[in-house]
């Protein structure tokens, strides 16, 4: 089976020959990373990010992948390999939006239905297309830092919500043991306070009115080629590697967010 032959859908590979269970995904996974599987393929992008890697993506797309290569030098716990491997499937997600985005221009509207129709499908995809890049961005914007300790404004609010900033890496680490998709630390204008949220798909539990300054991804792809199953010793990569400085950007950018009950109106 080749890479073009196959798709990743929620926890199975689908492909011309078969589905192959998430348990089995993640055995091939762990043998790579012992060095069994040598020449296992990558996994292909989506058609509509081929395209645009070789046309230097389309102008007309409504979505273009940030260039995060920066990440694939130097930075310590993460191998190049891991992180283009994990690129890839975010540029996938990049094609699958645009892709989507296009069909939802010209589905059939006459046939909608909630048991199924090509409209209730392009829907429900699109969420998991889209937070896919998006969360994808978030995390890969996180990364590339120097970990240590957040200072100033966003220390305050980690230490009022819980308790000190070592306590809140420990809830970060718990947190990321516990989750099959994500972890958010964001902003809730609903309460006006930091709050954590678990993810165990893109589109599943996404919180309404909260800004998210910190996501950490902890699904088996973000770590398999590093580090097989040992999901620990991939969390205390990711927290060395934190770039505390643009998750403070992104607290300093809620105090233009409305909040408390205005945020809802």
């Amino acid at each position: 089976m080749t890479s073009k032959d196959r798709e990743i859908v929620g926890n199975y590979e689908v492909s011309d020959q078969g589905i192959m269970t998430r348990r089995e995904v993640l055995m091939m996974g762990a043998m790579a990373a012992g060095g069994l599987l040598s020449a296992a393929p990558a996994m292909a992008a989506a058609p509509g990010v081929a395209a645009a890697a070789a046309t230097g993506q389309a102008a007309s797309a409504i979505y273009v992948a940030k260039d995060f290569s920066n990440l694939t030098k130097g930075m310590d716990g993460f191998s190049a390999s891991q992180i283009e491997q994990h690129l890839k499937l975010y540029k996938g997600y990049i094609g699958k939006s645009n892709e989507i985005y296009d069909k939802l221009k010209e589905v059939d509207l006459a046939t909608a239905n909630a048991t199924y129709s090509p409209l209730r499908e392009l829907l429900m995809e699109e969420s998991f297309a889209m937070n896919g890049a998006i969360y994808h961005e978030f995390y890969f914007g996180n990364l590339g830092g120097k970990g240590g300790e957040p200072t100033g404004d966003l220390k305050n609010a980690l230490e009022d919500r819980w308790g000190s900033t070592g306590k809140f890496m420990d809830y970060l680490k718990a947190a990321g043991k516990s989750m099959r998709g994500w972890v958010v630390i964001g902003y809730n204008t609903r309460g006006s306070h930091l709050s954590a949220f678990g993810l165990d798909s893109h589109n599943m539990w996404a919180p309404a009115n909260v800004v998210p300054i910190l996501v950490l991804d902890v699904y088996e792809h973000a770590y398999m080629v590093d580090y097989g199953i040992e999901r620990p010793k991939y969390l205390d990569a990711f927290v060395k590697n934190l770039d505390w400085d643009v998750v403070a950007k992104r607290f300093d950018a809620t105090k233009h967010h409305p909040s408390g009950a205005a945020s809802t109106t």
